[in-house]
């Protein structure tokens, strides 16, 4: 697979990008290993330039790597989830608490979910992005730049969780789109506790069921 300079994008950079899309689309799956010199041939570039988009994906964490050992795609434990989603929902708490506060329900988040409700028979990771989508459109409708920077610092980790969440169909499309939708509507209506209590349970029970997956229940 040649990846040539396009369109003024450097050739670790796209690499990096379509490795990325495969581990997030579930086609890398968790341990495998991605070595530099492997990587190199696959994509025709060189080894360098390899290992930079590899170490690209070790800072967003979808890749881990020990000294002296290839990168392998991250393998979620219980306690990864458990923090990821904690995380998570402190931040988003305090969005929706906010937004509630202004009564503002983001037009974007309304967006990405119609988008959800009208995929239909979809398969279960095609709801992952327009998801995350509906999620960062209410951290960054805080227009704090600092929060959507801390933010986006998780995505990809939160990408992570999601695939497996519906990778292993834990969660069904059609909740997720009514309890978004109510959850904008408590925003919309300025019903704070309603819309925080809403927000922290829809995260906390996917937190719960992929961390109790992980460890085998």
């Amino acid at each position: 697979m040649d990846m040539g300079d396009r369109a003024g994008q450097p050739a670790a950079e796209q690499v990096g990008e379509h490795l990325r899309a495969r581990v997030l689309a579930g086609e890398l799956v968790p341990g495998t290993a991605l070595g530099e010199v492997e990587i190199a041939a696959e994509y025709e570039v060189s080894r360098a330039t390899a290992k930079s988009a590899i170490e690209s994906l070790v800072a967003s964490r979808l890749l881990s790597r020990r000294v002296h050992r290839s990168a392998r795609v991250t393998r979620l434990s219980p306690t990864d989830v458990e923090d990821i989603y904690r995380t998570r929902e402190l931040i988003e708490s305090e969005a929706v608490r906010r937004l509630a506060q202004l009564r503002l329900a983001p037009a974007d988040a309304r967006g990405a979910n119609a988008e959800i409700a009208a995929m239909g028979e979809a398969s279960p990771l095609e709801l992952v992005e327009p998801d995350v989508r509906f999620h960062s459109a209410l951290v960054d409708a805080l227009a704090s730049e600092r929060t959507s920077v801390i933010y986006r610092g998780l995505s990809d980790e939160i990408r992570l969780c999601m695939v497996q969440v519906q990778g292993a169909a834990l969660l069904a499309e059609g909740t997720i789109v009514r309890e978004h939708e109510l959850l904008l509507d408590y925003i919309e209506t300025g019903d704070e506790p309603a819309a925080v209590a809403l927000l922290q349970e829809h995260i906390s029970r996917s937190r719960r069921r992929l961390a109790t997956r992980l460890r085998g229940g």
